[in-house]
């Protein structure tokens, strides 16, 4: 696909287990053949436990940890130490916390080296750079920046079709066993948490069991509350299984998996009938009627639920109540995931938007942006006045 090999700096905001990260290393795999070789950092990893890390030396992907700086520039300095010595064609900065600026002001500072942004957050921020070449992964953030100058394109959180699939040898549950995979971080992810152990509450009755894989600042109070429902009901019924490098064998386990955005997406690579959930207690199933709107919105809402248990535990029941439909939204949501979101096809995609920002990032597209970095001046003065 290129004349010759292009090496580009992808930088990760955080070298944690969380989709957006195992993105970047899926991709840094798949573009090696595509002639883009991947030099990947990111600041060293704070919590316990497996991390991306992991997910990397998994893939046979080289993952440069370091010592985050406090301040902007000093981060810019670093970035620009680390472009200057491997000589990148291309700096790519996955999330807009911490590097995007840096990158601004480091790296790809007067254009001195063009740049990519990803952003796979469910909303696009004022504070992004409206010049420079945007990945969402979101379909509706596409439409949302139809008046962008910058170059902008759509590509969906990958998966690996090889790696996510059914399995061979299907898992026999003593009880219907109801998966997330997800971060357990009050913002975005803990209010569906809740939301699941809520219905398995209402639904104490029917013997389900939810496993919880991951681990997050939230956890310490979603392990009290799923401890208090098993009080309740006189049996393990929630169970927080923590952090796993290669959820694979979780997904293999669940008869149903309840999800949004990249932990939905290989729900459904793995056969998996999908309950997809937002950050506001909305819930969906995914099925044929469904599906096209919950990929539009990465199997996602913001939607408020004033009895979000209560909707779960009615769309779980149904599931439940019906082996043969899950059977069949098991294989409906695998045919779905091979033709929308397969590595190989979203990993071409990325690599002719590398050759496009290449080109079209200019010194005056980095000119261009200099007022949103203006706009951030009075709120870091009154940070600066409210320390003092």
């Amino acid at each position: 696909m290129t004349l010759r090999r292009r090496r580009v700096l992808v930088h990760l905001n955080s070298l944690e287990l969380g989709g957006t990260q195992i993105n970047a290393v899926d991709f840094a795999a798949a573009l090696a053949p595509l002639g883009f070789d991947s030099c990947l950092i990111g600041p060293r990893p704070t919590l316990p436990g497996p991390s991306v890390l992991d997910v990397a030396r998994d893939r046979g992907v080289d993952i440069d940890p370091y010592e985050e700086p406090e301040t902007v520039l000093a981060h810019a300095r670093l970035l620009s130490r680390w472009a200057d010595r491997l000589d990148v064609d291309l700096v790519h900065a996955y999330g807009t916390w911490g590097a995007a600026r840096s990158v601004f002001w480091g790296p790809s500072r007067f254009a001195s080296r063009p740049w990519v942004l990803t952003m796979y957050e469910m909303v696009l921020s004022e504070s992004v750079h409206r010049h420079v070449p945007l990945v969402v992964g979101t379909e509706y953030l596409l439409d949302e920046c139809v008046d962008r100058p910058g170059p902008t394109i759509l590509i969906r959180p990958p998966v690996d079709m090889t790696r996510d699939r059914p399995s061979e040898v299907p898992v026999a549950n003593r009880e219907l066993t109801v998966v997330i995979v997800s971060r357990l971080e009050e913002n975005l992810k803990a209010v569906a948490i809740e939301s699941a152990i809520g219905a398995v509450r209402l639904l104490a009755d029917r013997g389900i069991v939810l496993k919880v894989v991951g681990t997050g600042a939230a956890a310490p109070r979603l392990r009290l509350l799923g401890q208090s429902v098993n009080a309740e009901v006189g049996r393990e019924a929630v169970q927080f299984v923590g952090p796993m490098s290669d959820p694979r064998a979780a997904y293999a386990g669940a008869d149903i998996v309840l999800g949004m955005g990249g932990s939905a997406a290989r729900a459904l690579a793995h056969g998996k009938p999908l309950v997809a959930q937002g950050d506001n207690g909305w819930s969906e199933i995914f099925e044929p009627e469904t599906a096209q709107q919950l990929a539009r919105n990465s199997y996602w809402s913001d939607e408020k639920v004033s009895r979000p248990d209560e909707l779960l535990a009615r769309q779980l029941t149904r599931l439940i109540d019906d082996p043969a439909l899950r059977v069949e939204l098991g294989r409906f949501g695998r045919i779905f995931a091979e033709r929308h979101f397969g590595l190989e096809a979203m990993a071409a995609r990325l690599a002719t938007f590398y050759e496009e920002a290449i080109a079209a990032y200019t010194a005056g597209s980095w000119w261009a942006d200099l007022p949103t970095e203006a706009r951030r001046v009075p709120a870091k003065v009154a940070r600066v006045l409210r320390r003092a």
